[in-house]
C-alpha cells in the first residue's frame, strides 16, 4: 500500500473500519465527501487498528497492527506538520473556521497542544475538519459554515476516556460550559437543604433537651385538684393513681391529679365564701352528682367560672322504699307524691292500712343530688298547663315539709330508718329519694336485701344524675392544671375507664351493668328538662331555703302595663305570687295593698294564711284578689301608698315572725303631696328597732325614684332589688327571697 493511496483491493481485508457508519446511519449534519471540495488530498485509508509509535502513548496501550510500521515512516508526519502546526489553530480560533456552536466543547483539551504537533492533518481534532487540506490564504467553503458530522468513535483499546482525532491518538474531549442559572439553582437547592438539616438538627436538639428536663420534671410536682362527689371519689381516686403512673409531665412540671370527697353545698359555699382548708386548693376539675350543683354554682359565681361541662356517667333517680310499698305505687308518679306526704292517712286508699302517710324523707347531705333532682320532677309535674316548673315550687315545699324528723339530713341515716325498721307499718321512714347507683350499692351491703328493700322508678321523664365533669377556671389555675385536668377528663372517658365506673352501678355508654336483687337496670325514658340554668338554681333554692314564717304586707303597682313574655308585666308579677303563696305555710301571715296613679287600696288585711276571712280562708282571699288585679294606667302614688301600709305594718307587728313590706313597682311616682326626702324623714322616725319592719323594694326598669327606694330600704334593714324583665326566673328568686 502507498503512503498517500488508497489501498488496493487486494490489499483490503475486506472488514470495514471500526466506526464507520453504515448506509442507514443518520447524523446531525450532512456528510461532506471529496467532491465538494476538489483540492482535497486523498489520505490513507483508516488501519484497522491505531499504529504504533505515537510519541506520547505508551507501547502497552495498543495491540500490534497487521500492517508493516514502515508505511507510517517520519515522512508521513514531515507532510503534514506544517499545515497543523503553524497555521491551523491559529487561524481556527481567530473566526476563520471557527463556529461558535462548537466552542464550549472543543475551544480547550485536558492535553497541551505541543502534544499534537505530530499529529497528521487528517487526524486533526474534529472542530478542524472544515478545512480539508485547504492553504490558509484560501476563503473559508461552505464546509467551514456546516462542518462535516463527528465521526464515530474508532478504537477499541483499553482506554475508553477520550474520543478518536482521526490519528492513531486518543484525545480527552473537552469540557462542556455549565449555565449560570444551572449553577445558580443548583447552589440554592445545596443552600436550602442545609438550612433544612440544619433547622432539624437543632430543633431536634432542642426538643430533646425540652424532653429531657421535662422528664426530670426541672419545675418540680404540681398537684391538680379534683373534688369529686362522695358517691363516685373513691373510684376516682383509683383511676386518678393509674393516670398519675403513666401522666406525661406539662412543660417542665410534671402533675398529679389529687382527688378529694366532698358534696355539692361545701363546694358551693366555699366559692362564697371562705375555701375550706380541709378541701386543699381549689379544684381544677369538679365532679358532682348532677348538672343541678353546676348550675348552683354558676348562680353564685357567674357562668364564666365553667369552662366546659360534660356527662362522664349517669344513674335514675328512684324512691328506696319497703318492698310492701312498691307495689301499691305502681299508679302514682311524681305529682302525686305531695299529696300522700302532706295526708295522715294517705296510704290507707293505697290498701296498706295502718302505714299512715308516705313518709318520704328528702336528704341533703350524701345523697347524690337525688332530692334537688326528685323537686325538679315534682316541680314540673305539679306547675299548671303552660306553666313554667317554678309555678309548681309550693308542691315541693309541701313535700318538704312534711317530711319525716330525722337527726340529720344524711341519706345513710334515712336509710337506716328505713331498712333497720322491725315494723314496716310503724317505721319512721316509709321511702327514701336516692339515685339507682346508690341503692345498688347499699343492697350489696345487705344480706337478704330483696326482703328488706325495693326500687321504685316514678313513670315519666327521667331525673337523672349525670355526674358532669366540670372544668373550672379562675385566677387560682396555672396554665399547666388547666391542661392536666382537661387530659385527665379525657383519660376517664376512656371505655376502659367507664368499664370499671359501671361494675359499681353506673350507667355508661356501652357498660355492662352487674346484677342486681334490688334493681333491675331497666332501660329509662328520657332525661326530665326543666330549663336553663337560673331556673334550676330557683328550683333548687326550694330545697336550700324552704319558705319560713314571714309577716309580710305585699305592696303591688297596677300601672305595670308593659308587655314582656307575650303577657302584660302585672299579670308575670301575679303569676309569680300566686305560686309563692302556695308555697309558704299556714302560719305565714300576708296582706296585700294596690295602688295606680289614683289611690291605694287596702285588697286583704295582714293575717294567717289559714284564717279565714269572709268565710274563705286568707290564702284563697288573696288568690283572688291577685287574680282580680288589672293594668289600670301609667301613674302611681307609691310614696303616699307606703305610708299607709308601713303604719298598718307597724301596728299589725307579729313577735316571732319576720315582718316586712314587700314594694312592688315600675315607677315613677307621680303624687307631689310626698316628694321622695319627705317619704325618707317618714321612714325614718317611723322605723322601731325594737320591732323592725324591713322594706324590701323591687323595682322595674329604669326608675327616676330609685334612689328614694334604695334609701327607705337601707334604713329599715332591707333590700333593693331592679329587674330589667318580668318574663325571668329572676322575678321568682326575688319574691322567695323577699316572702322568706
Amino acid at each position: 500500500m502507498g503512503r498517500h493511496s488508497i489501498p488496493d483491493p487486494e490489499e483490503s481485508s475486506g472488514v470495514p473500519p471500526e466506526g464507520a457508519g453504515d448506509a442507514t446511519e443518520s447524523f446531525d449534519r450532512p456528510l461532506v465527501g471529496p467532491d465538494d471540495y476538489p483540492d482535497y488530498r486523498s489520505d490513507p485509508a483508516e488501519p484497522r487498528y491505531p499504529r504504533h509509535g505515537a510519541p506520547d502513548y505508551g507501547q502497552p496501550d495498543y495491540p500490534d497492527t497487521d500492517y508493516p510500521s514502515g508505511d507510517y515512516g517520519t515522512d508521513y508526519e514531515a507532510d503534514y506538520r506544517t499545515g497543523y502546526e503553524d497555521g491551523y489553530g491559529a487561524r481556527y480560533r481567530s473566526g476563520e473556521h471557527f463556529d461558535d456552536e462548537y466552542e464550549p466543547e472543543f475551544v480547550e483539551s485536558d492535553y497541551p497542544e505541543s502534544d499534537y504537533s505530530d499529529t497528521p492533518e487528517d487526524r486533526a481534532p474534529e472542530t478542524a475538519a472544515p478545512r480539508f487540506g485547504r492553504s490558509r490564504d484560501e476563503t473559508p467553503s461552505r464546509a467551514a459554515a456546516t462542518p462535516p458530522p463527528r465521526s464515530r468513535r474508532q478504537h477499541s483499546g483499553d482506554w475508553e476516556g477520550g474520543e478518536w482525532t482521526g490519528s492513531h491518538r486518543a484525545v480527552q474531549s473537552g469540557r462542556r460550559g455549565v449555565s449560570v442559572g444551572v449553577i445558580g439553582a443548583l447552589v440554592a437547592v445545596v443552600v436550602v437543604v442545609a438550612a433544612f438539616i440544619l433547622w432539624r438538627f437543632f430543633g431536634d436538639a432542642l426538643s430533646d433537651r425540652s424532653t429531657s428536663a421535662a422528664a426530670r420534671c426541672v419545675e418540680g410536682q404540681k398537684a391538680v385538684a379534683v373534688i369529686a362527689d362522695p358517691s363516685i371519689a373513691e373510684p376516682i381516686k383509683t383511676l386518678a393513681d393509674k393516670f398519675n403512673e403513666n401522666a406525661h409531665p406539662v412543660g417542665d412540671i410534671c402533675v398529679a391529679m389529687d382527688v378529694k370527697s366532698a358534696d355539692s353545698d361545701r363546694v358551693i359555699n366555699g366559692f362564697i365564701t371562705a375555701w375550706p382548708a380541709e378541701l386543699g386548693d381549689r379544684p381544677a376539675l369538679w365532679i358532682p352528682a348532677s348538672s343541678v350543683s353546676q348550675a348552683r354554682l354558676e348562680a353564685v359565681a357567674g357562668e364564666e367560672i365553667v369552662d366546659d361541662s360534660r356527662s362522664l356517667v349517669s344513674s335514675p333517680v328512684v324512691l328506696a322504699v319497703r318492698p310492701e310499698l312498691k307495689d301499691a305505687l305502681g299508679q302514682q308518679n311524681w305529682g302525686t307524691l305531695p299529696g300522700l306526704q302532706s295526708n295522715p292517712n294517705s296510704l290507707t286508699a293505697l290498701d296498706l292500712p295502718e302505714w299512715g302517710s308516705l313518709r318520704l324523707a328528702l336528704p341533703l347531705s350524701g345523697d347524690s343530688d337525688a332530692s334537688y333532682l326528685a323537686a325538679e320532677a315534682v316541680a314540673a309535674a305539679s306547675a299548671p298547663a303552660g306553666q313554667p316548673p317554678s309555678a309548681g315550687t309550693g308542691a315541693v315545699n309541701t313535700l318538704m315539709a312534711a317530711q319525716p324528723k330525722l337527726a340529720d339530713n344524711k341519706a345513710s341515716t334515712a336509710l337506716d330508718a328505713l331498712i333497720k325498721s322491725g315494723q314496716p307499718a310503724t317505721a319512721p321512714v316509709h321511702a327514701v329519694v336516692t339515685t339507682e347507683q346508690q341503692l345498688f350499692q347499699r343492697a350489696t351491703s345487705l344480706p337478704d336485701a330483696k326482703r328488706a328493700v325495693a326500687s321504685w322508678l316514678p313513670p315519666g321523664p327521667t331525673a337523672l344524675a349525670d355526674y358532669p365533669a366540670v372544668l373550672l377556671k379562675g385566677n387560682w389555675l396555672s396554665q399547666e392544671q388547666v391542661a392536666a385536668a382537661n387530659e385527665f377528663s379525657r383519660f376517664l372517658r376512656k371505655p376502659e375507664q367507664l368499664a370499671e365506673l359501671a361494675k359499681l352501678g353506673f350507667r355508661t355508654e356501652g357498660g355492662e351493668l352487674p346484677k342486681s336483687d334490688v334493681t333491675n337496670f331497666a332501660p329509662v325514658s328520657a332525661p326530665l328538662s326543666v330549663g336553663d340554668t337560673s331556673m334550676r338554681a330557683t328550683l333548687a333554692n326550694e330545697l336550700t331555703a324552704p319558705a319560713g314564717n314571714p309577716a309580710v304586707t305585699i305592696m303591688l303597682d297596677r300601672s305595670m302595663s308593659a308587655q314582656e313574655g307575650g303577657k302584660s308585666r302585672l299579670a308575670n308579677v301575679v303569676a309569680a305570687l300566686t305560686t309563692r303563696l302556695q308555697a309558704m305555710p299556714p302560719t305565714a301571715a300576708v296582706g296585700l295593698w294596690t295602688f295606680n296613679g289614683v289611690e291605694g287600696n287596702n285588697e286583704v288585711s295582714l293575717g294567717p294564711l289559714s284564717d279565714t276571712v269572709d268565710g274563705s280562708p286568707r290564702s284563697e282571699t288573696l288568690s283572688a284578689a291577685l287574680d282580680d288585679a288589672s293594668a289600670s294606667g301609667n301613674g302611681a302614688v307609691s310614696f303616699t301608698t307606703l305610708r299607709l301600709v308601713y303604719d298598718e305594718a307597724n301596728s299589725r307587728f307579729r313577735e316571732g315572725q319576720t315582718n316586712s313590706v314587700l314594694v312592688i313597682t315600675t315607677g315613677p311616682h307621680t303624687d307631689r303631696s310626698l316628694d321622695g326626702s319627705g317619704l325618707q324623714d317618714y321612714v325614718r322616725r317611723a322605723f322601731d328597732p325594737a320591732k323592725p319592719v324591713a322594706i324590701n323594694v323591687i323595682d322595674f326598669g329604669s326608675d327616676s325614684d330609685r334612689a328614694t327606694w334604695e334609701a327607705v330600704a337601707e334604713t329599715t334593714g332591707g333590700s333593693y332589688q331592679n329587674l330589667s324583665t318580668s318574663a325571668s326566673p329572676d322575678l321568682t328568686a326575688a319574691i322567695t327571697r323577699f316572702t322568706g
